[in-house]
């Protein structure tokens, strides 16, 4: 096989901002046809509460399991492929094989039992797709980079199921089910031929027969399960790591609290449908990924903490002004303008928050380390839902934004006591300590 022309994602900034969206683009995929389209058109064509419930909890399952997929990319590698390019290809490839599947057997809407552990494989697929990407992004961006790629790749997301929501939505209508798979299955397709023909540094191999070299540092390289596990220690319990965590409890509590108490309030007691709802926060959400874009290149120039502080400000006056407007809660565009003010100030939180968790990222056990991060995040998010549940019978209009503020300024605050350069000692010296954890090995593992 000749070798590909096109530069690595190590040598050229346009490539490499553009592969990292492509990728995102391609995780939003499998979540726009599993999460936003499949059980609207399972519910719409009679199938029961409880069984659209079902669906959507065991579909979303690989998405909380995605921590267990860390250890295996910092535990096996293929360096001369790149340190995380062969996962990135080995998850990909399994998606288009799960969606080629769903392809070739299809299904109906009576058959949710076969669509709910069908679409569950799927998600496994895109849950280990998710962790091998970031790890990647960990491995190859710079620094000063980090903050427009997140927002681009942020943005690639949304865009990604977005437009597959509102593509499969129509397509499960019309063609159903194999017709939708085929669709997906072809993006996906698209995506693994750009992943196939991308080396992560020049002079590695596209492919196992081709020519081509380790160009990486193998000592990044963790040589055990236990050299995982103190290393994984050592660096969690890091002052600033501890302190980011915290932070994300302030951040995903109201955000859990945000997406589980205004659709209630919206239609139980102002009388919104769920279209009017969802499609509201939709197209928020959209343009506030698409202002996101541009604050990527200031979050670099300026650093991603300052802009986390400032992501944090702005949710809480967001939350506060709507608390203070309780009484008009009943006019649609205070909830309209409300929705845009939140997301846009929730994606700079978002962008802020991805750059600052891989600065703190040591690169012998990154893709384990950042995906601990982002569990512990999905956690927060749905012990705020769960919070929120337990305490909705005793707030009045208005109070749970007021928490939401609250939490948002606790964020801020920690924030400040944030230090990166701090981190970056303990991290040299971690670093130096490394001997010893190559000690911890019994057998070196080389591939």
């Amino acid at each position: 096989m000749t070798q590909s022309k096109l530069p690595s994602l190590a040598t050229s900034r346009p490539l490499r901002l553009f592969a990292f969206t492509s990728f995102y683009i391609a995780q939003g995929l499998p979540i726009g046809l599993i999460t936003v389209a499949m059980p609207a058109w399972l519910a719409a064509s009679g199938a029961s509460a409880g069984e659209v419930a079902s669906f959507v909890a065991i579909t979303t399952l690989p998405w909380g399991f995605k921590l267990f997929a860390g250890p295996m990319m910092d535990r096996f590698r293929f360096p001369a492929l790149g340190g995380r390019r062969p996962w990135v290809m080995l998850a990909q490839s399994g998606l288009l094989v799960a969606l080629l599947v769903l392809t070739l057997i299809g299904g109906t809407s009576a058959e949710v039992a076969f669509l709910t552990w069908s679409c569950f494989v799927i998600n496994s697929f895109a849950a280990v797709q998710d962790v091998a990407v970031d790890g990647m992004a960990i491995d190859i961006l710079p620094e000063d980079e980090r903050g427009r790629a997140n927002a681009l790749m942020a943005f690639g997301q949304v865009a990604g199921y977005a437009g597959a929501g509102a593509l499969c939505g129509w397509l499960l209508v019309r063609y159903g089910v194999s017709v939708t798979a085929g669709a997906m299955a072809a993006g996906v397709a698209a995506i693994l031929v750009l992943v196939t023909l991308l080396r992560e540094r020049d002079g590695e191999k596209l492919l196992p027969w081709t020519a081509g070299s380790v160009q990486h540092e193998e000592h990044l390289h963790a040589t055990s399960w236990k050299a995982i596990g103190v290393n994984l220690t050592r660096v969690l319990i890091l002052p600033m790591s501890l302190l980011l965590m915290l932070v994300t409890v302030c951040w995903r509590l109201s955000d859990g609290i945000f997406i589980t108490a205004i659709p209630v309030v919206l239609t139980q007691e102002f009388g919104w449908s769920s279209n009017d709802y969802s499609t509201w926060y939709a197209n928020s959400s959209f343009v506030a990924a698409l202002c996101g874009v541009l604050l990527g290149p200031l979050i670099d120039r300026h650093g991603a903490r300052k802009f986390f502080i400032l992501g944090f400000l702005a949710c809480f006056v967001s939350y506060l002004v709507l608390a203070m407007m309780a009484d008009g809660w009943d006019q649609p565009r205070v909830w309209i303008i409300g929705m845009f003010a939140v997301n846009f100030s929730i994606q700079i939180v978002f962008v802020a928050f991805i750059a600052l968790h891989m600065s703190i990222c040591w690169p012998r056990v990154a893709a384990t380390q950042f995906a601990i991060y982002m569990a512990w995040s999905n956690l927060c998010r749905s012990f705020g839902a769960k919070a929120y549940g337990e305490m909705s019978a005793f707030l009045e209009a208005g109070q749970e934004t007021l928490i939401m503020a609250g939490l948002s300024l606790t964020g801020a605050v920690l924030l400040v006591f944030v230090r990166l350069d701090r981190h970056r000692e303990r991290l040299e010296r971690l670093h130096v300590r490394e001997p010893a954890e190559d000690a911890l090995a019994d057998v070196p593992a080389r591939f």
